[in-house]
């Protein structure tokens, strides 16, 4: 064969391979075009076409490592710096594959495409946001939505109101894209609506091509758990614990939303359903979550978990991992550990560990340990030790009077009273509002003690704030403890004595004597008229005293007996009427009961009660018992007739 047969022979057959590597192209079958690119360059070891042919389809079927050493490999004249970034960014070494792209003379689209794409996973958010709206304004294809939805998912992590897409309706993901950056700027009310529109769009594109309803409650499962959370943070707790254990129970392939789901319903239970929350926990540090999850939503996670050692009590434990976080994670770690030591009951070291600082929040939060452990005086000189300006707050100085009290101290609460009065006067704090509790409650504990002319001074600084009666009318009565003079002057400025308000309505009060019941009917008050002799004048006629009616054998030479009233039985001295023979108590007998009217002959006997009564000397007390439940009960025989019940029995 001569060499002119032999290289029409090769370019058939490339050909031949080449129609065979586009149709393989088109039905994606990449496997196979990876084996008909190495024909290819067995054929031509420099052919460029083949080779990036072959990179690209070993991307496609996932080999990117595999895809690097090909490249490293191949000395061609070829500009593979997007297929090496895109390698090494579906590696995760964002880095490497950044360096790559930067280092790009003459970067295309796809080059910036890819650099956002990796500015969004390097947390670089601010640039990534910049880039986008570059390659929006410079770009016009079918792809604009696709890069709509991207930008509005960056600004959701830079949260900036100003930077927040909304009114997006053409696909639901933008739209979820949009509730999630109203609740990154707080709007969560808008972000609700927003959320809700999402995920009945969803469901209804999802439904028109056909999806399964498993595949859709997976696809809107993400949209679900960020409802969840914009419900969370208006409060309503129950209905987002609601929506995390469907979307939980619908066991969702995504380990980063359970792991959001579980570390949410961990946050609802706070110190509650311990046994939970170790559930919850266990879901949401699984393995794989890096790649899945921001660095916040990692960090918030972590210190959750330490949060929950603390509330169970798990000293070493809370330790171990409080040592494994950063500061810039945990900046209340000794509050912290602190904590996990009280709640185990070791007081003593929980104070100890606060001691390290001077700051003040560790010195109230030693307060609280000591008053839980009862040491009541060292909480006392704790709170003293605190600066002017926390020592007088409105919160630690009612604290700290609270505490003088209840150890019988009241001298050094006035002074701690009087002292705040005299500062806060000396300062002028800004915060009236909270003053003006402090003043009142002076003045009132100085009013309690006689010492009312400081009580006078508190009511003083009040009324220059705000003049109310109330405060007045205090002062007043400060003020006529130790100085009339000023207690008139200040009386002064009260209003004037209204009198037309103590006037009382006579005929509304007769009518609503008779609105009892339509039976209680008062007749109607006519005016008399006058007659025609008495003319214009109406004379008012008097009433007729009663003349008194005195008994038949009245003398009005003897005192009255002023018995007279009583019972003749009932008077001293006197205990039977003349000629009545006193009854022995023997033979006293209760009052025969002859039975109801009618009751045939013989029967009355059964109905007589009287001799059942008497036979019982002592009446039985019911013993002090709660109320039992109803319910079946057994019933007992009663004492034995005419013999005597020896104690009351308790029970039934």
């Amino acid at each position: 064969m001569s060499k002119k047969d032999s290289k029409e022979g090769k370019e058939g057959e490339m050909k031949a391979l080449y129609r065979e590597l586009n149709t393989l192209k088109q039905n994606e079958e990449y496997e196979k075009a990876i084996k008909t690119c190495n024909r290819i360059l067995n054929l031509d070891h420099g052919d460029v076409t083949a080779f990036h042919c072959k990179i690209v389809a070993m991307i496609h079927t996932g080999k990117f490592q595999d895809a690097l050493k090909q490249i490293d490999a191949g000395k061609l004249d070829l500009d593979l710096s997007f297929e090496i970034a895109y390698c090494h960014y579906r590696l995760n070494e964002l880095e490497k594959s950044l360096k790559v792209i930067q280092g790009v003379k003459n970067p295309e689209l796809k080059h910036d495409e890819l650099k956002a794409q990796i500015l969004y996973k390097l947390e670089m958010f601010d640039d990534c946001f910049s880039l986008y709206r570059n390659i929006i304004k410079n770009s016009t294809d079918e792809f604009e939505t696709e890069r709509k939805t991207n930008i509005s998912a960056v600004a959701a992590q830079v949260a900036d109101p100003d930077t927040i897409l909304t009114d997006q309706t053409e696909t639901y993901e933008l739209r979820y894209n949009c509730g999630c950056g109203l609740a990154a700027v707080g709007e969560y009310d808008q972000a609700e609506v927003e959320l809700v529109a999402a995920e009945s769009q969803a469901r209804q594109f999802l439904a028109e091509e056909g999806d399964s309803a498993e595949d859709i409650e997976q696809e809107v499962g993400i949209i679900r758990v960020q409802l969840a959370y914009v419900l969370q943070k208006q409060g309503k707790e129950k209905e987002a614990q609601n929506i995390y254990n469907s979307v939980l129970k619908s066991k969702p392939d995504d380990i980063g939303l359970v792991a959001v789901a579980s570390n949410n319903l961990l946050a609802i239970n706070r110190d509650q359903n311990i046994f939970d929350s170790k559930k919850r926990i266990k879901a949401a540090t699984a393995e794989g979550l890096d790649q899945k999850l921001t660095r916040k939503q990692r960090n918030m996670i972590q210190r959750n978990q330490v949060l929950l050692a603390m509330f169970t009590a798990q000293v070493d434990l809370c330790k171990q991992l409080v040592d494994q976080l950063d500061n810039n994670i945990l900046t209340d770690r000794q509050l912290i550990i602190a904590g996990v030591l009280a709640k185990s009951g070791k007081y003593v070291e929980a104070v100890e560990q606060l001691e390290g600082t001077s700051s003040p929040e560790n010195t109230l939060t030693a307060v609280q340990v000591l008053l839980t452990a009862g040491e009541v005086t060292k909480a006392v000189s704790k709170l003293e030790g605190l600066p002017v300006d926390w020592k007088y707050k409105h919160g630690v100085l009612s604290t700290l009077v609270s505490l003088y009290l209840s150890i019988q101290d009241r001298n050094s609460a006035a002074t701690l009273l009087k002292e705040a009065t005299e500062w806060n006067m000396k300062k002028k704090v800004s915060n009236t509002k909270e003053m003006s509790i402090v003043w009142r409650k002076t003045a009132e504990f100085h009013l309690k003690s006689g010492e009312a002319s400081v009580a006078a001074k508190s009511l003083e600084e009040m009324l220059k704030v705000k003049s109310d009666l109330r405060t007045l009318a205090q002062l007043v009565l400060a003020y006529a403890k130790f100085d009339l003079n000023k207690a008139m002057q200040a009386a002064k400025k009260l209003p004037a004595f209204d009198e037309d308000t103590l006037n009382i309505d006579i005929q509304a009060l007769e009518d609503s004597a008779f609105s009892m019941g339509k039976n209680l009917k008062r007749a109607p008050i006519t005016p008399r008229t006058p007659k025609k002799d008495e003319g214009e004048g109406v004379v008012k006629k008097k009433n007729k005293k009663k003349k008194k009616r005195l008994p038949k054998n009245y003398n009005p030479n003897v005192t009255p007996d002023p018995e007279r009233w009583i019972p003749r039985k009932e008077r001293t001295g006197l205990k039977y009427l003349p000629g009545q023979r006193k009854i022995r108590k023997d033979k006293r007998k209760g009052e025969k009961f002859t039975g109801a009217q009618g009751t045939a002959a013989g029967q009355s006997d059964n109905f007589d009660y009287s001799a059942k009564v008497g036979a019982t000397k002592e009446p039985v007390k019911a013993s002090p018992q709660a109320e039992p439940a109803p319910g079946p009960r057994l019933l007992k025989k009663g004492p034995a007739k005419g013999k005597k019940k020896s104690s009351a029995k308790k029970g039934f």
